[in-house]
């Protein structure tokens, strides 16, 4: 029940509010982004010298491939817990890339200050977001006349099922901590390099769009296809793996904010 005096449209309206200013900075990101671009090397060569610099070898794939195995066959004995799901995947995935990185200096890119990545990070997330909200609202569409009933991605469906308080900020840390450190340390940081290196800079970029999107479900499969591009150049152009964790981040943090607003406000069924 919406506190008394309170209109119980108001988180509606406030959720449609932000849409449309961050709708209007993201236009205005992109005109800014675009200027900025101009007499820009290419893409392919900055992929291209970018992981010829990179010091990781299909050695290294092979090795956090067993672990994460390992880890993943050993979370079937166990009881059902996000926890411990996160810890299998994410807390495997990471402890395997640091153990492969020894020796490796600036495997992961170089280090930036925080204000720094954050403007780069804010900027580029932006710019690109009028894109990914059409292509999620297109694919919805596409799916409707498919026949399939919409749903959220499993992660935001996680988080909507949450009833304890505790519970859903525990998520919210995973998701905007924990997935975007593990899930850029692998696709950006550890394939990327490699497979620009051995398939050319288009055919090692679409491989790492197609592993990323597929991870995440066919629920927003075009927008997060466009969403690893931007991710994979932000790491490219910039030299520091922090950019794209940073964009990660804020993305997956943006897009549970506005689904708990438009689920309250009775605009989205759960």
């Amino acid at each position: 029940m919406p506190a008394a005096g309170i209109p119980s449209g108001l988180p509606a309206v406030l959720a449609g509010l932000g849409f449309l200013l961050l709708l209007a900075a993201g236009f205005a990101a992109a005109f800014h982004l675009a200027a900025r671009r101009r007499g820009a090397t290419p893409w392919p060569l900055v992929l291209a010298q970018f992981a010829a610099a990179s010091p990781w070898r299909p050695l290294d794939v092979w090795a956090v491939a067993l672990v994460l195995a390992a880890a993943q066959l050993l979370r079937q004995f166990g009881p059902p817990s996000l926890l411990l799901d996160v810890l299998a995947f994410q807390g495997a995935l990471l402890a395997a890339i640091a153990w492969r990185m020894r020796g490796k200096p600036q495997a992961l890119g170089a280090l930036a200050a925080p204000r720094t990545v954050l403007a780069e990070a804010a900027l580029r997330w932006l710019a690109i977001l009028p894109l990914l909200w059409f292509l999620g609202f297109a694919w919805s569409l596409a799916l409707d006349g498919l026949g399939r009933e919409p749903s959220f991605q499993r992660a935001v469906q996680l988080f909507l099922d949450a009833d304890a308080p505790g519970e859903r900020l525990r998520f919210v840390f995973f998701a905007t901590v924990v997935a975007p450190i593990a899930e850029e340390a692998l696709f950006r940081g550890l394939l990327l390099p490699l497979l620009v290196r051995h398939a050319g800079p288009a055919a090692g970029l679409a491989l790492v769009t197609a592993g990323f999107a597929a991870l995440h479900g066919l629920e927003s499969l075009p927008a997060l296809a466009v969403f690893s591009v931007a991710l994979s150049l932000a790491y490219a152009r910039t030299g520091t793996l922090l950019v794209p964790m940073a964009m990660h981040a804020i993305f997956n943090a943006t897009n549970l904010a506005l689904v708990a607003a438009l689920v309250r406000s009775g605009a989205l069924p759960t």
